[in-house]
């Protein structure tokens, strides 16, 4: 007989049935054995109990007479069971009385009942204590050995190989015949799968016959054969489908970046070819990750596809518009007479999302920042246009957003610039570059200093100090924020502590939080463990939050701020009139101050619109219960105006500068008020 290779399904199928037999039957075998031995033993400790308990009973007498003759006698009735080597009996006193031994030397009686004995795992003992009634006269221990368990067990492991063999015998004959009756269909069926795979035709059919799962395994691959010719038919229909699938986006039905890149390339060689010029609009919005992370990213999804609908209303049918990822979109624009006409088309963009959408109940509003590359080529790639439009994209972030910026080569440097900070702000924490000043705030009403403002700074060894202009934005596109935050929050409370030792007057501390700080769900959770960690009287917090916050969801803000009040934390609107302003807001936010930007403070005295929307935001604060802030304050004539409009603080270099050493400042504060009332503020109020 031929034998299978070591690899073939019929060596396998031997293996694995000789292996299964062998498995059982040692198992069982062992198993068996295992049992054996254990009721062997337990069976010859209950014999040798029984033993003790009535030599024990018939020993009474003599050990009651001292009679040791008649002991022997008794012990040596034990001569008729062989497991037994040894009998011991002792006297009330723990002495041995009698005793009887099978073979001199084995398992001896010690002269005392309370002498250790030792003995090997082949022997088994049984002590019993011997009574008259209820009084004891002594104590008798039956020995015994385990020579006739073990040759029971060795005669059934003897017979269980035995079997063993047979059962392995008739294992490898079932194996032979189940391998002969599997294997035949199975070649037969690869052998059909060989004429499909080299001749490349599905007109293989097989007709084997046996067991019902062989037959069904030929049935099978002949339905599958039959579904293959059908589904060739199919994936050719299906092939341009999936062609165009793959360029789509499937969101919001856009072309996606794939089919841009291709597009871009098409275009870019028609106009090498016509000397025309081509545009490409670089599209982020503005805000949209506030939506994300407030509303959930569903109403972020159905807020893309309203964005998609209103841009595709104001692009040319020659054009191409496409989301490139997230929120971002791009159009081509062909056709172009000159860099104007792309700037109109960005701006009509911009005008056609100015409407707010209404999702699912909620008014969202959202701008975009675009960049525009235009420009007749001259051996420029599609990837070049679009790193222009991109850094063009971020400087219209950069310059307040929601407008359109053409890119120069100047945005190019600075593209690489900031590429250049982010990435030394990644370790400006831990290098100690960042650092924080404090900026006073003042009552008018009472000229006393009532907070200082934290204020970021970096200090980079060869830079210098960049601006938070700079680097805040950074800071916020790259997810930096939310460890830069954390930093300037934690050392302004551990700052405030020292203040108070200074007066018995509390000072608070004002912290700037970052639209996206806020919007983090642990945003709470991290303010709270800072004020405990530093061990900072909550009330003496100030949180101050911009007016993009209103943003998302009013219900959500609303509840987040209920829960920082809840700490004792007080809550300022910073920038006010700056923002998203929507006065409906404010009576649903739990708001205590108000802060009007320095942007108004500067043109108040050249313009009386400005001065009247001042004195109209002072009034409709403190009429909603808010301390009004006024910031930028730098001459004296504006704390004049500001005071006499009834404004509750003010702030600005005129009263202090921002400065690392507050606590050299209120020192000095502190000083002033005991001989001048503060000076300029307190001179000017008297006034």
């Amino acid at each position: 007989m031929r034998m299978p290779r070591l690899n073939s399904l019929r060596a396998n199928i031997m293996t694995v049935v000789v292996l299964a037999s062998g498995l059982a039957v040692g198992a069982f075998t062992a198993m068996m054995c295992y049992v054996n031995m254990r009721s062997s033993v337990a069976l010859l400790d209950s014999r040798l109990a029984t033993f003790a308990d009535v030599i024990g009973q018939n020993s009474t007498a003599a050990l009651d007479f001292s009679d040791r003759k008649a002991a022997t006698e008794i012990l040596g009735a034990l001569r008729r069971e062989p497991p037994v080597v040894s009998a011991c009996l002792y006297d009330t006193r723990g002495r041995l009385f009698s005793e009887y031994q099978r073979d001199a030397g084995v398992a001896p009686c010690p002269r005392h009942s309370g002498m250790a004995q030792t003995l090997g795992a082949e022997f088994r003992s049984v002590t019993r204590s011997v009574c008259r009634a209820t009084d004891f006269v002594g104590t008798i221990q039956v020995t015994a050995d385990l020579h006739d368990v073990k040759h029971r067990n060795h005669r059934m492991v003897v017979i269980a190989l035995a079997l063993a063999l047979v059962s392995l015998t008739m294992a490898g004959c079932s194996g032979s015949l189940l391998q002969r009756r599997i294997s035949t269909p199975v070649i037969q069926l690869a052998a059909a799968m060989n004429r499909v795979t080299t001749d490349g035709t599905l007109d293989a059919r097989v007709n084997v016959e046996g067991a019902e799962e062989i037959t069904q395994l030929a049935d099978g691959f002949n339905r599958m054969i039959i579904e293959l010719e059908r589904r060739n038919e199919l994936a050719r229909e299906a092939e341009s489908r999936l062609v165009e699938q793959a360029r789509t986006d499937s969101l919001t039905g856009l072309p996606n970046r794939r089919y841009l890149g291709e597009q871009l390339e098409q275009e870019l060689a028609r106009v090498q070819r016509e000397n025309s010029m081509i545009g490409l609009l670089y599209i982020d919005l503005d805000g949209f990750k506030l939506v994300n992370d407030s509303l959930g990213h569903s109403v972020g999804d159905l807020l893309l596809r309203e964005v998609a609908k209103r841009l595709k209303s104001r692009v040319r049918l020659t054009d191409t518009l496409a989301r490139v990822g997230g929120d971002e979109f791009t159009v081509i624009l062909t056709g172009l007479e000159n860099e104007n006409d792309a700037t109109v088309a960005a701006n009509g963009l911009i005008q056609s999302l100015s409407r707010p959408f209404v999702i699912e109940g909620t008014e969202i509003t959202v701008s975009a920042s675009i960049g525009i590359s235009t420009r007749r080529p001259s051996g420029m790639e599609d990837h070049d246009l679009l790193k222009q439009a991109d850094s063009a994209m971020y400087a219209a972030k950069r310059s307040g957003k929601n407008r359109a910026v053409h890119f120069s080569p100047e945005l190019g440097l600075m593209a690489r610039e900031r590429l250049t900070l982010e990435t030394e702000l990644r370790g400006a924490i831990g290098r100690g570059e960042i650092y924080v000043d404090y900026q006073p705030e003042f009552s008018i009403s009472s000229g006393r200093l009532v907070r200082f403002e934290a204020l970021a700074r970096w200090r980079h060894p060869n830079l210098g100090e960049i601006p938070p202009a700079t680097f805040i934005p950074i800071a916020e596109e790259s997810g930096l924020i939310y460890a830069l935050g954390e930093f300037v929050m934690e050392q302004a409370c551990r700052e405030c502590l020292e203040w108070q030792k200074m007066s018995s007057a509390h000072i608070q501390v004002a912290v700037n939080a970052s639209a996206l700080q806020f919007t983090s769900e642990m945003f709470v959770q991290e303010v709270e463990s800072i004020i405990k960690r530093t061990g900072l009287n909550p009330e003496l917090v100030q949180v101050e939050l911009t007016e993009s916050v209103m943003i998302g969801s009013l219900e959500h803000s609303a509840q987040k701020m209920k829960r920082l009040r809840s700490l004792g934390v007080t809550l300022a609107i910073d920038d006010f009139g700056t923002g998203y302003s929507c006065l409906g807001y404010l009576p649903e936010l739990p708001f205590t101050a108000l802060k009007i930007d320095r942007t108004f403070v500067r043109n108040l005295q050249s313009s009386s619109e400005v001065s009247t929307m001042i004195r109209s935001m002072i009034e409709l604060g403190q009429k909603m219960g808010l301390h009004v802030i006024v910031e930028g304050i730098e001459e004296e004539a504006q704390l004049e105006i500001v005071a006499e409009m009834g404004a509750d603080e003010v702030q600005g270099y005129l009263l202090g500068r921002p400065s690392s050493t507050p606590r050299v400042q209120y020192a000095a504060y502190l000083d002033g008020r005991r001989t001048s009332l503060n000076g300029k503020l307190s001179t000017l109020i008297g006034s």
